[in-house]
């Protein structure tokens, strides 16, 4: 029984990976100001910022699969 959880639940994150990687690049909504001021600083601080997006985004996607797996237990 255990081994088809197992399987299950690979397989549902190896699909979840393949989407991710395969997905279309995503673009910015195209806020004039937000790009400008972003260009306007240096490449240093454009690699932290870009740096900053990739730890949000990552930290908000582990809050979002840790509640619908808490959510999945309590059911």
């Amino acid at each position: 029984m255990k081994l088809s959880r197992f399987v299950k639940l690979s397989r549902v994150v190896l699909v979840i990976v393949l989407l991710t990687i395969t997905s279309a690049s995503a673009r910015a909504q195209g806020c004039t100001q937000c790009r400008d001021n972003a260009a306007a600083t240096p490449p240093a601080t454009q690699r932290a910022y870009r740096h900053a997006i990739v730890l949000l985004t990552v930290t908000a996607g582990v809050f979002f699969i840790g509640t619908v797996a808490i959510l999945r237990r309590q059911r």
